[in-house]
């Protein structure tokens, strides 16, 4: 696309322009190298992750195998026992089966508790129950809020970090600001330059919310470029994308990964000193789920 001639922008694009300077764009090698070099952390980590069981199925097993397999990490599945065992010998045929089960009828509580205690470096809900996952989740680590940032990849195999997606997040201004703080951290713990894309809402509200964060970011000095309703060229531009809150988020991503033949790499949940990777059910990918979990855990890198 060509850019617009700087007289003929619109009053938003001026605002934009004198809150967030120059329009940088994210290196799409550098993007393009972040899921080898996650996966590459995942394997030298080998982390302890533990995975919420509810309802298992062979699908959910057959991705638990291939992360086992693939070396991602050691994989404990909080659940039903005797359900589990059942599925998993339709899918394993040797003996013991390569992964340990905890018995619970609670996978909620049980998945929080291996992790509060440190049985294990990092958790993924899994098929455990959203709502009761996350309150718990809450309650252990005493936070009011949660800020979940997705890893996205397009069709094209192009990964983006995307927040908000959880319906009450991101209502606020204030709350967006968090999220840009917390998931450029993040990026930049990966060894990715943050390019943040804002999308926002045409309206005088949607406006005035914008310019608050973009003066917050100028502030911070974090890069950030209000795309208003161009997700196409925030996408083209930007590394990590900001909806203008977590319903509409919530739509975009499913969009683009049911409809627009992507894929979600899972939802870690931003917090200092445990993870946890939140997961869609309908997703069914939890082989990068528990990759992800690994890569960002705290364990150190394994000695070869």
């Amino acid at each position: 696309m060509t850019p617009s001639n700087s007289s003929n922008r619109s009053e938003n694009e001026q605002a934009e322009a004198v809150l967030s300077g120059p329009e940088q764009v994210a290196d799409s090698k550098e993007m393009r190298k972040l899921i080898g070099l996650i996966e590459r952390y995942a394997v030298q980590k080998h982390a302890t992750v533990a995975m919420g069981i509810r309802e298992p199925d062979t699908d959910t097993i057959k991705c638990v195998r291939r992360a086992v397999e693939n070396g991602y990490a050691d994989v404990i599945l909080v659940g039903n026992v005797d359900e589990i065992t059942r599925v998993s010998k339709s899918v394993f045929s040797e003996k013991p089966l390569p992964f340990q089960i905890i018995d619970t009828n609670e996978p909620e509580e049980k998945l929080v508790s291996l992790l509060m205690s440190g049985e294990v470096d990092a958790a993924i809900r899994g098929t455990a129950k959203a709502g009761d996952s996350l309150s718990r989740l809450k309650n252990a680590c005493d936070i009011h809020e949660i800020h979940r940032i997705a890893i996205l990849l397009t069709k094209q195999g192009n990964p983006y970090f995307f927040a908000p997606v959880g319906i009450d997040e991101g209502m606020t201004a204030e709350d967006k600001v968090k999220f840009i703080c917390l998931g450029t951290h993040l990026l930049k713990r990966l060894g990715v330059s943050p390019c943040v894309g804002l999308i926002s809402a045409p309206t005088a509200a949607g406006k005035a919310e914008s310019e608050i964060i973009l003066a917050a970011m100028k502030e911070k000095g974090i890069h950030a470029v209000d795309y208003h309703m161009n997700l196409e060229k925030a996408f083209e531009n930007s590394n990590y994308i900001i909806a203008p809150n977590g319903i509409s988020g919530n739509l975009i991503f499913r969009a683009l990964t049911f409809l627009g033949g992507g894929d979600g790499l899972g939802a870690p949940i931003l917090m200092d000193h445990h993870v946890f990777v939140d997961t869609s059910r309908s997703a069914g990918h939890y082989t990068k789920a528990i990759m992800v979990a690994s890569a960002l855990s705290k364990k150190r890198e394994h000695k070869k």
